[in-house]
């Protein structure tokens, strides 16, 4: 064998290492741009209740954003998606509005720990969601339009009004197209379904399930 050959193969060698260390750079950058990026982020302070889960209500959520009535579209949007894709019993969302006035609960105000529990018992409610739209804009990014929104949503307990699951979900439109390679999300109805249904699905798979599931 000549001296050359073990060269070669060095060199070989050499040139596999810097690919597959490009390659893990490459995946590892991907990676950090999607977890930064944010898939919903669940905590489980608390398990859920033992017994089966039938009936769930979903509160008027707050706005803490800038953006005209982000609460009532993403509240909106919740609510079908929740009804679509999992098979709870949720309360109408007039019956809770009613249950809101009757305990002078006004816009924006968030329900006391005793409120949360009448308000459970009048709809009949094993469970109660909350939601808060901490941040949400419509902008134009490098001459397309983006959407921003940052959402945090609970699962309470009824009877005793704890929060059960915190999620925390971060979003920008343009994410879809550079990390998911799906289309430009440029509004917050369309950002606020697509982060609703990610949402929805992390409960699902974290053991969220309703009665006769």
């Amino acid at each position: 064998m000549s001296t050359q050959e073990p060269s070669r193969h060095r060199h070989a060698a050499h040139r596999l290492c810097r690919t597959l260390l490009l390659l893990w750079m490459t995946l590892t950058a991907g990676c950090t741009t999607f977890v930064d990026g944010g898939g919903p982020q669940l905590q489980q302070l608390s398990p859920l209740p033992t017994k089966d889960i039938c009936r769930v209500a979903v509160l008027p959520f707050l706005n803490e954003s800038n953006y005209t009535q982000a609460d009532l579209i993403v509240y909106k949007i919740f609510m079908a998606e929740f009804n679509t894709s999992t098979t709870f019993q949720v309360s109408q969302e007039g019956d809770v509005r009613k249950a809101f006035r009757q305990l002078q609960i006004y816009p924006q105000q968030k329900p006391s720990f005793d409120q949360l529990r009448i308000l459970a018992d009048r709809l009949g409610a094993q469970l109660l969601i909350t939601g808060t739209v901490n941040e949400a804009g419509e902008v134009t990014a490098g001459g397309m339009p983006n959407s921003h929104l940052v959402l945090t949503l609970q699962i309470i307990d009824a009877q005793s009004g704890r929060t059960l699951w915190n999620t925390y979900h971060k979003r920008d439109g343009q994410e879809y197209q550079k990390v998911m390679h799906f289309g430009l999300v440029a509004t917050i109805s369309g950002l606020a379904r697509r982060m609703c249904r990610e949402i929805i699905a992390a409960w699902l798979e974290g053991g969220l399930k309703a009665c006769g599931g």
